[in-house]
């Protein structure tokens, strides 16, 4: 069984790499493919690879190119390692975000107020004193309450379930506090959040088991140079 091992060391690298350069090679192509297929994929090539590592570890010290193998298998290795992560946080996404967004009928809504000026976002105050924002995500849009006293998005089950989240499987093992009062949270990552004139891409975000709005806090606010209130209207400005 060592001698086969040993033996295999060399072809079994050469494969490994020739999969890597035909997943390089055609990666526009692997845009359509589901993320779990990528996901095994760049999973047996690295079980290749570490094949290629133990015969090179069980052959005797004298064998030609037994270093060689071993270091080659480690740098292969590394790079499938970085498109696996990527891979597998696709799967992962494609598990939460599966569901089709869709709009509910009794969406909560409150007045406009947004507008564009010199590339500032300008939000009047509303009625009940706060301030409020229409935001894209998932093609969806989701009316956030402005919260500056929050540390960061807040979804409740509702718009969740709204951008195509499936609240089903999270796991809701955060504790927070809010005005509310208490309740737990899930952590999900937005990919996109659309606001009036800017894109912000990558957000954390929070899916709340509680709550009766959504809430834009300072991860996305802080994005911005300037949060200023004049009277009546929160200013939004990046310098």
């Amino acid at each position: 069984m060592r001698q086969l091992i040993t033996r295999a060391a060399l072809p079994v690298l050469a494969l490994a790499i020739a999969l890597i350069v035909l997943r390089v090679i055609s990666w526009p192509l692997w845009e359509g493919v589901e993320p779990l297929a990528r996901t095994v994929f760049m999973t047996t090539i690295l079980i290749l690879l570490g094949l290629a590592l133990t015969g090179s570890a069980l052959a005797p010290d004298r064998t030609r190119h037994r270093n060689l193998i071993a270091w080659v298998s480690i740098s292969a290795a590394a790079c499938s390692v970085a498109v696996l992560d990527r891979d597998y946080a696709d799967w992962q996404y494609q598990d939460i975000w599966g569901a089709a967004p869709v709009e509910a009928a009794s969406a909560r809504r409150s007045p406009g107020g947004v507008q564009l000026d010199d590339g500032a976002i300008v939000l009047a105050r509303q009625f009940d004193g706060h301030f409020y924002i229409d935001t894209e995500i998932n093609g969806t849009e989701v009316n956030f309450l402005i919260d500056t006293g929050a540390t960061g998005v807040a979804l409740t089950l509702d718009d969740a379930r709204r951008v195509g989240i499936r609240t089903d499987r999270l796991e809701f093992s955060i504790q927070t506090s809010t005005a509310a009062g208490r309740s737990m949270a899930a952590a999900v990552e937005i990919r996109t959040l659309d606001l009036p004139g800017r894109t912000f891409e990558r957000v954390p975000a929070l899916v709340m088991s509680g709550g009766e709005r959504s809430l834009l806090g300072m991860t996305v606010l802080e994005r911005f140079d300037v949060i200023e209130i004049r009277r009546d209207q929160l200013v939004l400005r990046s310098e």
